[in-house]
């Protein structure tokens, strides 16, 4: 093991215990002293920045391990997903908070990474026709959903303790990015004129154009692109038209 990797995973145990570690409380358990500690590092932001990846490291091996097994409806996938992300947060609450402080997540690659990860997953349900949207306006609301009620769970506990709301915050996520998994409640919809058609269409078509040829030049796919996501985002995609008169 290295000296770098040594101090990293000193710094991890003990920002998961707690977020107010000391450089010299890590370098006490790395066995190491201070000048070494900032030769690598700098000073305890850039130490803090790489502890935190280091930590992002475990978290994205977790994913990983979920995102290998591709359920058959992208709402399966988001609720896998979930829960695994929640889980790792109620096991490490202070290392957590600390991933997503404003001063560490903003230059995260390892956030990054995570987004990365969970779009591809989503541009697949799109190229399936299972999004109600694009994939990167549904990758934005669940990632954000689901940091949200993780900082809920573990800053808050004698409020949001019971995970009974995270379970319903998961499903109304899933319901508001996803068409119906049930074709019962899909024939429904339809009967009701909700269904995003025209949103989903698009998600699908655009996440299908980015995966195969095309005749289309680089300019007119850029516009297509463009076009696709517009319709896709849009709010009144997902509203139903008004009857057209013959």
């Amino acid at each position: 093991m290295t000296v770098r990797t040594r101090i990293l995973e000193a710094a991890a145990d003990l920002l998961a215990e707690s977020a107010d570690a000391s450089t010299r409380a890590v370098c006490d358990a790395a066995g190491v002293t201070a000048p070494t500690l900032y030769h690598y590092f700098g000073d305890k932001e850039g130490l803090l920045t790489a502890a935190v990846d280091f930590g992002w490291a475990a978290f994205l091996q977790t994913k990983r391990t979920v995102a290998a097994v591709v359920h058959e409806h992208i709402a399966d996938d988001v609720r896998a997903g979930w829960d695994n992300h929640l889980q790792f947060a109620r096991e490490n609450p202070n290392f957590y908070k600390l991933m997503w402080s404003p001063a560490i997540a903003a230059n995260s690659a390892a956030l990054r990474e995570a987004y990365q990860m969970l779009y591809d997953r989503l541009e697949l349900g799109a190229g399936r026709g299972q999004l109600r949207m694009s994939p990167d306006t549904a990758s934005r609301i669940v990632l954000s959903a689901t940091t949200g009620a993780a900082l809920s769970l573990i800053s808050q506990p004698d409020l949001y303790g019971d995970g009974t709301f995270a379970t319903q915050l998961r499903e109304a996520v899933i319901a508001s990015i996803t068409v119906p998994q049930d074709p019962a409640s899909t024939a429904h919809q339809r009967e009701r004129g909700a269904e995003p058609t025209i949103a989903t269409a698009a998600a699908a078509l655009s996440s299908r154009l980015a995966a195969e040829d095309t005749p289309l030049t680089g300019p007119e796919m850029a516009l297509m692109q463009q076009w696709l996501t517009t319709l896709a985002d849009a709010p009144s995609a997902a509203l139903p038209s008004s009857p057209r008169r013959p």
